[in-house]
């Protein structure tokens, strides 16, 4: 039985993300309007990530829509192997003009230094289906 892939299989998938962080704000713009997202990590989880939790505030692009207001839990620096990218999930509680549950995922990426883009899905009970793409600084 040869080993060989097994390790490297291994190797790729095991390291933590390189651009782990220990707090994180950025700004967005989204389907539906632009807005803040600020968050912390709480704990690393072995292998998988960093445990924190995100909050986010955005204005909607009409006077016509409610403004949207969100606190959840994320799971972030999901190693992606072989790509300097990580992947990010997050769900929790959001209010727009009533209250809701929402789950949102998506990919991060390096820019320069301390600065990332992020682009990401959503979809909630008070804010329906959404995208939206940003850049973060962290910390």
């Amino acid at each position: 039985m040869n080993l060989r892939p097994l390790l490297l299989a291994a190797a790729l998938a095991l390291p933590a993300s390189a651009s782990a962080a220990t707090a994180w704000a950025g700004v967005d713009a989204t389907t539906r309007g632009y807005g803040l997202h600020a968050g912390g990590s709480v704990f690393r989880v072995p292998i998988l990530g960093t445990l924190g939790i995100e909050g986010a505030a955005e204005k909607a692009w009409k006077n016509t829509n409610a403004n949207r207001y969100a606190l959840g839990a994320t799971l972030r620096d999901i190693n992606l192997p072989i790509t300097r990218v990580d992947a990010f999930a997050t769900a929790g509680g959001e209010y727009v003009n009533r209250f809701g549950v929402y789950a949102e995922g998506g990919v991060r990426g390096p820019l320069l230094g301390p600065a990332g883009w992020r682009a990401y899905m959503r979809s909630g009970t008070a804010s329906g289906f959404g995208a939206g793409v940003g850049v973060e600084l962290r910390f």
